[in-house]
């Protein structure tokens, strides 16, 4: 949830990229004081959504007791003004959200329930400011209407909250690894700021006297002799979440959904209260019918709404579509597909019936899409989520519905829910109905695959809608008809997609700005843009890979915003100032370079041991640096397309290695070796998954260049011990695959999965034999061909299975060289042709998620460009090994 929060917050700026969320068109409805001078002694400074206005000369502390003020949109004006007039006559520091549109989106049901309803935050210098200033808002702002902030203590009846946190952006690390928000213990010690949704206080902290009688009060709301006993959450949401609970006089088992007033909030400004008592109505006139939950009434807890509904037992159809789908479990045989396609025609008959149900009563569904929809054990379905469910002809709820499956503004109730199933019925044949999202035609084009791969007739699947929307045509639009000539002869069009690639991502650069150079995951702002992953380090490095120019001013921008990231936080590899130093150390720029990786080495060390953020990837990139064959210059030539594929622009005075970054490398790899064997060296932990980037593999491929440099033979026990370690996390997947084993997934990616794995070991099997290893390769390979990808990107998509199949196959040291692509790796390649979206000229990738376009190297089109290339390269030019370096910023 976390993840798909993130998504959705940079989603809101931009329909074609992930944005960043400060970019948000939102000067219509900018408050006042966001436009107005400051008042005379303060300034005024802008972060994202948030302006901030600071008195001039104060410098608020490090951490200490916050106050946050809650509004509703409609009153949010009235309670800028008096909140602002107070912390003005008290001289604190505040922040507010700069406009009506920033805060309803902020507000809705999809953001952090953690952040939800903060409007206001305000830094009273010291604890008796604080007590002056909260008592004064509790009377200025009493009775004014506004969301319960979850993490936050309210005081009286005001929408005023308060909480002990950081003040300055502080950073540590958690027990997992990760770079959280931070605050100071006494003892010095940066430890996390915990900021879910309970109030808590961290345990060097005494809650003042003058606070308990509100703590007494919250206490005591909360006990009110609800007769359900919650056993667990399904769901939550920023409008509240969903919990499966049991009655206790009873023992029946129910549902309850949550409602917090002024949560929440969607299109037509509707809060979760509205939309539930909504669902009620709706459930109560539906009432008999076996494919609606039955409903049991409403009660209300403290501030909170509850719907009390039968508990059906079974799946939601999105389980039951990752369990069964027939493109990535078992062999696909026409046996096989023929099951999968009729039981797919047997769902979405019994939703239309159920459909037909609802529309007789009066009412339409509203928001249809797999997670809606129960399948109980015997296979009888009921749909879930009423909140859009009202009449017919009413225009003006707005519709809901996932990407791709909501039908046009305007549309009626009964055609718009034939819409939905329409695309239901097509995601479950191919679970890919985002890309119609950005492309109605996408959705004819599935279509016709899925037709012609389940072997189905004109007239199977549900009526076309009345309306222009999944295929209600045979006729694809032009940028269609471009993508299918680019993948419709014998072997793609290699020069054709490529240039289309170079053309999207050169028209997606903003030199111009400092946050960003390419449009990338959002992942990407957290980096300043900077990191191989997401930011203009990998984008640089692909293009460097297949010969395509790099101009100039993005070699300087690069190498400035790197300079310009807190060498605090240098990151690693794939997230960090290592990875930049080697993408500019290429690029001819060595002594930045040499200052990037000189500061990630005077940070502390990450805890994490992987390739992707952690020690290994700082040794590695320390090694190639130490070893690099730059020159001293810091002036970087253009890298044109009449450079070598895979080379640099000629630079003379090669150097000899440093024997410093040498030995920082070596000593890396001891420790981490001593981890793989069982020792737990002070600060480090072991991956918990396999893989290349997020597995102990890519501490093996450390081991392994170190090997080639140094010649010690410890490194090649080493790699195998670490390989091995992996190894036991890899499991006979369906169809003959072996995958690694995560809890209840199957992954074959090269970040975390067989895949990179795959790679790793075939370079260790060249220096020594080993069954084990050699014996999980074919079952490997197996896997990076499967037809169905649900993302295009490299790490984690088809653009890495389909550079490790072809790497794969390369054959043993010694043996003739490899022939073009295999027949299964070009009908992979071919199948990028249903994410990949025509513009003109230029082709778009989907990054992670699929819901906007990414550039970056991790999940758009650099990645997919360098997949291309090492497909397109001549025979024998990309074993593992040479894929390897390619995929390490070598």
């Amino acid at each position: 949830m976390p993840r798909l929060q993130e998504t959705q917050l940079h989603c809101l700026a931009d329909r074609r990229y992930y944005e960043a969320p400060a970019r948000l068109r939102d000067e219509a409805t900018r408050y006042p004081l966001d436009r107005a001078e400051p008042p005379d002694g303060w300034v005024r400074a802008g972060a994202g959504l948030w302006t901030s206005l600071i008195p001039a000369g104060v410098v608020p502390p490090e951490q200490g007791w916050k106050i946050h003020v809650s509004t509703v949109p409609a009153g949010a004006g009235r309670t800028l003004e008096i909140t602002a007039r107070l912390c003005r006559e008290h001289r604190v520091p505040f922040k507010f959200l700069r406009s009506e549109q920033a805060l309803r989106l902020m507000s809705d049901k999809h953001m952090k329930r953690s952040g939800s309803g903060k409007f206001l935050t305000l830094y009273p210098p010291d604890e008796p400011s604080f007590l002056r200033l909260a008592e004064a808002l509790a009377v200025a702002l009493k009775g004014r209407p506004g969301p319960y902030i979850l993490s936050d203590l309210r005081i009286g009846s005001a929408p005023v909250f308060v909480r002990y946190g950081a003040f300055r952006a502080l950073w540590c690390r958690d027990e997992h690894g990760a770079t959280v928000p931070a605050l100071r213990h006494p003892d010095g010690r940066l430890v996390p700021d915990t900021r879910d949704v309970v109030f808590r206080l961290p345990a060097w902290v005494k809650v003042p006297a003058e606070l308990r009688p509100h703590l007494a009060a919250r206490a005591a709301a909360r006990d009110d002799g609800f007769p359900y006993t919650v056993e667990r959450a399904l769901q939550f949401s920023n409008a509240g979440g969903i919990y499966l609970a049991r009655h206790r006089e009873t023992g029946r088992r129910v549902v309850l959904r949550e409602a917090r007033p002024h949560s929440g909030l969607d299109r037509a400004g509707d809060d979760a209260v509205t939309r539930l008592h909504r669902e009620h109505r709706a459930l109560t006139r539906l009432a008999g019918l076996d494919c609606v939950p039955a409903v049991h009434g409403v009660r209300r807890v403290w501030e909170h709404h509850f719907l009390v509904e039968e508990y059906i037992e079974g799946t939601t159809l999105l389980e039951e579509l990752v369990t069964r789908y027939a493109m990535v479990h078992g062999d696909r045989s026409p046996a096989e597909l023929a099951a999968y396609g009729a039981w797919v025609a047997g769902v979405t008959e019994r939703l239309r019936r159920a459909l037909d149900a609802i529309h007789a009563r009066g009412l339409r569904f509203g928001d249809l899409h797999p997670s809606n929809v129960m399948v109980r054990p015997d296979g009888s379905l009921v749909l879930v989520d009423f909140e859009y469910a009202t009449d017919l002809d009413d225009p003006a709820t707005p519709l809901a519905g996932a990407p791709g499956m909501q039908a046009p503004a305007g549309t009626p109730g009964a055609a718009a829910d034939r819409y939905a199933l329409r695309a239901l019925w097509l995601h479950l044949l191919i679970p890919l109905t985002e890309m119609a999202h950005h492309d109605r035609d996408k959705a004819r084009t599935l279509e016709r695959w899925a037709r012609a791969r389940f072997g189905l007739g004109p007239d199977a699947g549900p009526p076309r809608p009345a309306l222009p929307g999944p295929g209600s045509t045979d006729e694809g639009g032009t940028g269609e008809a471009t993508v299918a000539r680019l993948f419709g002869g014998p072997v793609p069009d290699w020069a054709g997609l490529r240039r289309g690639l170079l053309a999207g991502i050169r028209a997606g650069a903003t030199p111009e700005r400092t946050d960003r150079l390419f449009p990338g995951d959002p992942a990407g702002f957290g980096s300043g843009g900077v990191c191989a992953a997401h930011g203009a380090a990998g984008v640089l490095h692909a293009l460097r890979r297949t010969g395509a120019e790099v101009a100039p001013e993005w070699v300087e921008w690069l190498s400035g915003a790197a300079l310009r990231r807190d060498p605090a936080r240098p990151g690693g590899l794939y997230d960090g100032l290592p990875g930049a130093a080697l993408v500019l150390d290429a690029l001819g720029r060595r002594a930045t370079a040499r200052e990037l990786l000189d500061r990630a080495l005077a940070a502390p060390p990450a805890p994490s041991a992987d390739l992707l953020t952690g020690r290994a990837g700082t040794a590695l990139a320390a090694l190639r640096l130490a070893t690099s064959a730059s020159s001293a210059s810091t002036t970087s030539p253009s890298v044109s397309a009449t450079a070598a594929a895979g080379g640099a622009a000629a630079r003379p005075g090669a150097t000899r290695p440093d024997p410093a970054l040498l030995e920082y490398a070596l000593r890396t790899a001891r420790e981490l070796d001593a981890l793989v064997r069982g020792d737990r060296p002070a600060g480090l932990t072991a991956p918990a998954s396999a893989g290349l980037l997020r597995g102990l593999s890519g501490v093996a491929l450390l081991h392994l260049e170190l090997l080639a440099h140094t010649g010690e033979s410890w490194l090649l026990d080493a790699a195998g011990a670490a390989l091995r370690r992996d190894a036991a996390h890899c499991a006979p997947g369906p169809g003959g695959t072996v995958q690694v084993r995560d809890g209840r997934r199957h992954l074959l990616y090269l970040d975390q999965g067989s895949g990179g794995f795959a790679l790793v070991a075939r370079e260790y099997l060249a220096h020594r034999p080993d069954a084990e290893l050699a014996g999980l390769l074919p079952g490997v390979r197996r896997g990076c061909g499967l037809e169905f990808v649900r993302e295009p990107g490299l790490v984690t998509g088809r653009a890495g299975l389909l550079a490790a199949a072809h790497a794969l196959d390369a054959p043993d040291a010694g043996a003739p060289q490899a022939g073009a692509p295999r027949p299964d790796v070009l009908a992979s390649a071919r199948n990028l042709a249903w994410h990949l979206v025509a513009d003109g000229d230029r082709l778009l990738v989907p990054g992670a998620g699929l819901l906007r376009f990414s550039a970056d190297l991790a999940t758009g089109a650099a990645g997919v460009l360098l997949s291309l290339h090492t497909l397109a390269a001549a025979p024998g030019a990309y074993g593992p090994g040479e894929l390897l370096r390619l995929l390490t910023l070598g």
